[in-house]
């Protein structure tokens, strides 16, 4: 409690509001309370309230729509390229509350650009997720999956929803992986992925590409396109300029 009273009273409401918003109790889009409304049912003074909702405003949590008051801001993810792999993991590590939505399970034959990418015959057995990724209840990400079903037979007994593919591959069917090649490309959504992600048709996307290979042979073991909303997500990349062993392809 002591701790709570040290923190200047601005920064007390602006972790309350923060709390509404991150503990899924005032949603995306939602208009808040005016800062004279505020003050009056906290007790405090308009200027505090500013002060706070600044901070929120800064945080990306909240902005300012002129001339029509402060929203919950949709949530918004600057991704390191690392964490690409675990889209779960990776809001969870940022606190933004997660939901998933299994939309297609099936087996597939792989068709001859698939057979290419996963070094098998065309027409070999695959497994094809499509899931709908929620943050704080937006959905964000749009994930086709194909994997092998060789390499993890009976997958649809497993809860596909609340775990990310690859901590499946790695913790349940013992898969040891090596490497992965990810590829970025701008890509405007079409008529299926509109309606999934509950967008407007050629609403601008990023589409991330992704092949996981195993360690044992360097064999490709999954093949993925993700779609993120472009209002969702940001990817930032860091380079050593100096390591001499660097290559730019």
């Amino acid at each position: 409690m002591s701790d709570v009273l040290n923190k200047p009273l601005y920064v007390q409401i602006q972790e309350y509001i923060a709390d509404l918003i991150l503990t899924g109790k005032l949603l995306p889009e939602t208009k808040i309370q005016s800062e004279r409304e505020f003050s009056e049912e906290l007790g405090v003074s308009r200027m505090t309230v500013r002060k706070a909702l600044t901070e929120l405003v800064s945080e990306g949590l909240l902005e300012r729509r002129h001339g029509s008051g402060t929203y919950v801001a949709k949530p918004r993810v600057t991704y390191e390229s690392h964490e690409l792999v675990n889209n779960i993991q990776a809001m969870h590590d940022r606190n933004i509350a997660t939901a998933s939505q299994l939309l297609e399970f099936s087996e597939v034959a792989a068709s001859r650009r698939l057979a290419e990418l996963l070094h098998i015959e065309i027409g070999h057995p695959l497994y094809r997720l499509v899931i709908l990724r929620f943050a704080n209840r937006v959905p964000v990400i749009l994930e086709r999956v194909f994997i092998p079903r060789a390499l993890c037979p009976n997958l649809e007994e497993w809860d596909l929803e609340k775990n990310a593919t690859i901590d499946l591959l790695v913790n349940i069917y013992g898969l040891k992986t090596s490497r992965i090649s990810q590829n970025f490309e701008a890509v405007a959504a079409e008529e299926t992925i509109a309606q999934q992600l509950r967008v407007e048709e050629a609403y601008p996307l990023l589409m991330l590409t992704r092949i996981l290979y195993d360690t044992d042979q360097g064999n490709p073991v999954l093949y993925s396109q993700d779609f993120f909303r472009s209002d969702f997500a940001r990817i930032h990349t860091e380079f050593d300029l100096q390591n001499k062993s660097l290559s730019v392809k």
